[in-house]
């Protein structure tokens, strides 16, 4: 049976400490308002999960990014060819609206998802990533980080690697 997208919205988002996040903002127990409690992308080098959160890790330290998310009825087929690096985690939203998270600085606007209905609110999020080793170094000429954010309903599994290329993925699974 094909499988449907529900949502897709693409902007721009202004992040610091090279990392966004996928989650409810106003919910006190995120990782956001507790020092140190950040996951570590250790497994994918790109995501990284904890209760009701994703951590999505970047090559820019402080700046802009673009990130498009995509919501799913179910499993889409990933893009292995146009992107650098791709990984999927599982992760459990009791809501059904979160956002990207980027930083408060400069009063910057979250991108909001609207959650599709998933049995006991599990979730699959698959990141794909590109320009991401241009780092800091960025010249006006390079092109800017992008990312895909794609979100369907599934039964937990396994944080899995589906692709593995980038340098700065490299750095964080043996960090």
């Amino acid at each position: 049976m094909p499988v449907t997208m529900l949502d897709r919205t693409t902007g721009t988002l202004t992040i610091e400490d090279n990392t966004f996040s996928l989650g409810d903002r106003n919910d006190p127990q995120s990782p956001l308002y507790h020092v140190g409690a950040l996951p570590s992308p250790r497994v994918t080098g790109l995501l990284a999960t904890t209760q009701g959160f994703v951590a999505v890790t970047c090559g820019v330290h402080l700046g802009d990014i673009t990130v498009t998310t995509e919501t799913w009825d179910g499993p889409p087929e990933p893009d292995l060819e146009t992107w650098e690096d791709v990984a999927e985690v599982s992760v459990t939203w009791p809501a059904h609206s979160i956002a990207v998270c980027g930083t408060d600085a400069d009063g910057t606007v979250d991108i909001p998802i609207t959650l599709p209905p998933a049995t006991d609110g599990n979730y699959r999020v698959r990141g794909s990533v590109r320009h991401r080793d241009a780092g800091e170094d960025r010249g006006p000429g390079d092109p800017q980080e992008q990312h895909l954010i794609q979100i369907w309903p599934d039964t937990a599994r396994q944080d899995e690697l589906l692709k593995a290329t980038d340098n700065t993925g490299a750095l964080w699974r043996t960090h």
